[in-house]
């Protein structure tokens, strides 16, 4: 049903692109719809390590990380980019300190600026409280709340890889209905289907009430309807 879906909507973004020739190296995302029975308490957001990277090599990653004390802002964002050198990871194309990131990003303009140059952001783990204050809710609006990394961990480029090449679901507490990006039309529809079994495993781990709380599961892209690819048995509902 999954692999059906799948070859549907690539189908579908081949034929829609064949019309218009600058859609044609275009690729659109492929969303996973997840949609509950009963909406959580709390809202969390699950992490999902995926099989096959999502992103273009082109992506741009940005990383906020802490202040070092005794260090300007330049030079602790100098020594995290020796560190990731270090490491062997490449895929980060910016280091903001959390002092540039109070000092430069003040203004709405600069958020937003800030907001559309990157695909993804990460944040030094030990900062993430203190974030939101500074970004403002246009980034969590937008899917693109920073995701936290432990930079102290013995294996770096396994722990940043994890969420550079996987994805996440945001769940919030307020409707049954949630998103997560699960890979683009310029994808193989084999590698596809490896990402969105392997997400379905965690979120049926990591979602309150588990397996049981999933109604339906969906794929669609931007442009397509969704197609369901599960739907549950009305006795989950009863238990």
């Amino acid at each position: 049903q999954v692999k059906k879906a799948v070859e549907a909507l690539l189908a579908f973004a081949r034929s829609k692109a064949k019309g218009d020739a600058l859609l044609l190296n275009e690729s659109e995302n492929v969303h996973l719809l997840v949609t509950v029975w009963k909406v959580p308490r709390a809202a969390q957001i699950i992490k999902i390590p995926l099989p096959h990277g999502i992103r273009p090599e082109t992506a741009e990653v940005c990383l906020f990380t802490k202040d070092e004390p005794n260090l300007s802002a330049e030079q602790t964002e100098n020594l995290y980019r020796k560190l990731l050198t270090q490491n062997g990871i490449r895929g980060v194309s910016q280091i903001i300190s959390y002092k540039t990131l109070k000092k430069e990003y003040k203004l709405f303009e600069a958020k937003r600026r800030l907001l559309n140059r990157f695909d993804l952001f990460l944040s030094d783990d030990r900062i993430r409280r203190l974030l939101p204050s500074h970004l403002g809710k246009h980034f969590y609006e937008r899917k693109k709340a920073p995701l936290s990394v432990n930079l102290k961990a013995k294996n770096l480029a396994k722990e940043l890889q994890k969420h550079i090449q996987g994805t996440a679901l945001p769940v919030t507490n307020k409707g049954c209905c949630y998103t997560a990006r699960i890979g683009h039309t310029g994808m193989k529809a084999d590698d596809i289907l490896d990402n969105v079994i392997a997400a379905a495993e965690v979120i049926a781990k990591k979602l309150p009430k588990n397996w049981k709380n999933i109604k339906v599961l969906h794929l669609k892209t931007l442009k397509s309807v969704a197609l369901p690819i599960f739907t549950a048995n009305i006795s989950n509902l009863d238990e």
